[in-house]
């Protein structure tokens, strides 16, 4: 575990180190801490160079396979690997320079690891893998692979959105209304929609309430709170450059719709975009930065944003979630998988989990009774996976898929959890009408089979 060091919000400081704080106190800007307490190891990349670096290295990887320089292929992907761990792409370049070197033992590792996982791909249509398909390990797990984009599970369309309500990008149940809340993007509404799709426009961007773009939602029913995260971006319609990077948190009345507070991003030089937003059983609002690899903070008695929690080494947050018991907050990111943050303990770590866990490409998380629940898009097949949680929290158990590939799914993203299903946008892109499904929180099986322990101990004996 990693130890939350607090730091203040001034742009020299988050500029040299981005990393966990916390308000309570302030440390010299002169003196940035790791997060370990330790000062900080120059050896280790800024998230800057994590990313030049991946650049980099692909640049190499296609280089080395123009060049025909194979060991080198494999070399390279294998450091892309450890960057990017969660990344299909890297795997199967690891694959197919195997294949190329005449080492099979490691191609079918990788080739394992993928379909553990369940990710979808079919490996023959890759020409470099032609030396190592000629066994019954390859044909299996091949062949489980390409059956992982079957559709599976299962996902309701609950309502469809008009067209009219566009690029919409944070989901609320209101249970106070019996409705659904919908934030977007474009035109800055909050709109309630019923189960049968009937719609009723409750709050628009406008001069007198300040809004832009909708990112975030949180209907609190029993303290008659409506929280809604806004950020000018150029998707919204009225955006103005010189509110670049400008964001605020809202209070709403959830009855009357009385703006009651805006809690601004504070001012420090850097882009912000405010996204999803997370609240836990003491009232503490948290709300992820799509800009900056950072969460903000309103604490329950807070009268203003504060940088709660940040890693350097992330790439993009995507969504969080809150665990209302323990407090435990659950950080998304579109590489590297999932922040755990003790806020009591002040720690701060990666999830861990089994070997068929994957935890890339998230585009929505949510807790549920000591499951996280996931969404995930940037690959094949997309889908929606139920995480069994240990007591600690921090380290998954059990990995068992809800829906997968199925026919509506485009991109499918965002989302909330009401009783025991998960709501969620299954095609949230522009300028088309947007379906709302369901998915019951009951999981599907585990994904590793019985037969898949036997190939295993194949490949085992292989070595």
């Amino acid at each position: 575990m990693s130890r939350i060091i607090v730091v203040s919000i001034f742009a020299a400081l988050f500029t040299a180190l981005l990393t966990f704080s916390l308000p309570a106190q302030q440390l010299p800007q002169s003196e940035p801490v790791s997060p370990s307490g330790a000062q900080p190891d120059s050896s280790t990349p800024s998230k800057a160079k994590i990313i030049e670096s991946v650049a980099e290295l692909e640049e190499k990887s296609r280089q080395a396979y123009t060049d025909g320089k194979f060991v080198r292929f494999y070399a390279v992907n294998m450091k892309l690997h450890d960057l990017r761990p969660y990344e299909p792409r890297y795997m199967e370049n690891i694959i197919a320079a195997c294949a190329l070197v005449n080492r099979p033992t490691t191609a079918y590792h990788f080739l394992l690891q993928m379909q553990q996982q369940g990710l979808s791909n079919d490996l023959s249509k890759n020409p470099d893998t032609i030396s190592i398909r000629d066994t019954e390990v390859w044909t299996y797990l091949n062949d489980l692979m390409i059956g992982a984009g079957v559709p599976n599970g299962r996902g309701d369309v609950v309502f469809t959105l008009a067209a009219e309500f566009s690029s919409p990008a944070a989901i609320s149940w209101d249970e106070s209304r019996g409705r659904f809340l919908v934030g977007t993007q474009q035109d800055g509404i909050v709109v309630a929609v019923s189960q049968d799709g009937s719609t009723q426009v409750l709050i628009k961007a406008n001069e007198e309430n300040g809004l832009w773009a909708i990112r975030g939602l949180f209907a609190d029913s029993e303290n008659n709170r409506l929280w809604v995260s806004s950020a000018a971006v150029p998707a919204f319609s009225a955006y103005q450059p010189s509110d670049k990077g400008r964001g605020a948190l809202f209070e709403f009345d959830l009855e009357t719709l009385e703006l009651k507070g805006r809690y601004n991003v504070p001012l420090d030089g850097q882009t912000h975009e405010l996204g999803p937003i997370a609240v836990a059983g003491n009232g503490d609002i948290y709300i992820a930065d799509l800009a900056q690899p950072m969460v903000f903070r309103k604490t329950a008695k807070g009268e203003q944003l504060e940088a709660f929690v940040g890693n350097k080494d992330l790439v993009g947050l995507r969504d969080l979630a809150v665990s209302p018991d323990t407090g435990k907050l659950y950080i998304a990111d579109s590489a590297m998988g999932v922040m755990v943050v003790d806020p009591a303990q002040q720690t701060a770590a990666m999830l861990t989990g089994p070997e068929n866990l994957n935890l890339g490409a998230i585009s929505g998380l949510f807790y549920s009774k000591g499951k996280l629940i996931m969404i995930q898009n940037g690959f094949q097949p997309q889908r929606i996976m139920r995480l069994e949680l240990d007591a600690s929290g921090s380290n998954v158990v059990d990995v068992m898929p809800m829906a997968i590939a199925l026919d509506e799914f485009d991109r499918p993203a965002f989302g909330t959890v009401k009783g025991e299903e998960v709501y969620y946008f299954a095609n949230p892109g522009e300028n088309q009408p947007v379906k709302v499904m369901k998915t019951p929180l009951d999981p599907g099986d585990s994904i590793e089979s019985a037969e898949m322990r036997r190939i295993k101990q194949q490949i085992k004996a292989l070595q």
